[in-house]
């Protein structure tokens, strides 16, 4: 294969991945094998994707494409997100929604490591999980650990402690309580192709793509390790096995 042949071959790897943020061996078994099978395929995608800002990660036989940019949330800015999602109108909004997606993670997968995630988790449990951290959370010295984390989290729990209370009823309707905040990171995070969220059984699983993220990201940058150690060790993972 000539140059410019594995370069097209490469954009057009790109190309799938932007649109579809995935490539699968199933469904897209010519390109996916054309990266792993060629070196100078693989190569040129890769140096692509980095010079647009992204990175790709081969895992369960499929390639995902992950935005990796400091000081966004999945590849945004706080001022994309705000516009995305109407109800985050100032950064707390958005800080709360990080530290419900870490506690996400963190129901997912046990402390000693991030290879082996349960297979669903329920949304009452994420519920009942998220209230656990944040009582945890008031009982320490809040300013010092946001300092040593650099993190706000007084800013979050006063964010959470304005929303009013989930209700026992979670398919009712609301825009400013505990379990609509909540459903919205939920729907965020179907957008982008990285939960599946069964909304008869109301249960959340995650797809390759968050696995990927999730594995990749967490395992090489050390201050969000940190932060992530932090928020699992605030409780409320008893339950985190295999389900």
């Amino acid at each position: 294969m000539e140059i410019d042949e594995n370069l097209d071959v490469a954009l057009e790897i790109i190309n799938v991945l932007i649109q579809e943020k995935e490539i699968s061996k199933d469904k897209n078994y010519e390109l996916y094998q054309k990266y792993v099978m060629s070196a100078e395929v693989g190569n040129i995608a890769d140096k692509v994707a980095k010079k647009m800002g992204f990175e790709i990660y081969r895992m369960d036989n499929t390639l995902n494409l992950c935005v990796m940019l400091d000081n966004k949330v999945f590849g945004y800015t706080n001022e994309e997100l705000k516009r995305k999602i109407k109800i985050l109108n100032k950064n707390e909004d958005i800080y709360l929604m990080y530290f419900i997606i870490l506690t996400i993670i963190t129901c997912f997968y046990k402390e000693s490591g991030l290879s082996s995630p349960r297979s669903y988790l329920a949304l009452s449990e994420l519920l009942e999980t998220i209230e656990i951290k944040f009582q945890s959370l008031i009982k320490q010295d809040i300013e010092k650990e946001s300092k040593e984390k650099g993190y706000n989290f007084i800013d979050i729990k006063n964010v959470w402690e304005r929303l009013r209370d989930a209700r026992e009823d979670i398919n009712a309707g609301g825009k400013k309580d505990k379990i609509s905040f909540v459903k919205l990171v939920i729907n965020f995070l179907e957008e982008e192709k990285l939960i599946n969220f069964d909304t008869e059984r109301q249960i959340i699983s995650l797809t390759t793509r968050f696995k990927a993220i999730i594995y990749y990201y967490f395992n090489s940058k050390e201050n969000k390790n940190q932060l992530l150690e932090y928020v699992y060790n605030l409780g409320g993972e008893e339950n985190a096995t295999n389900k």
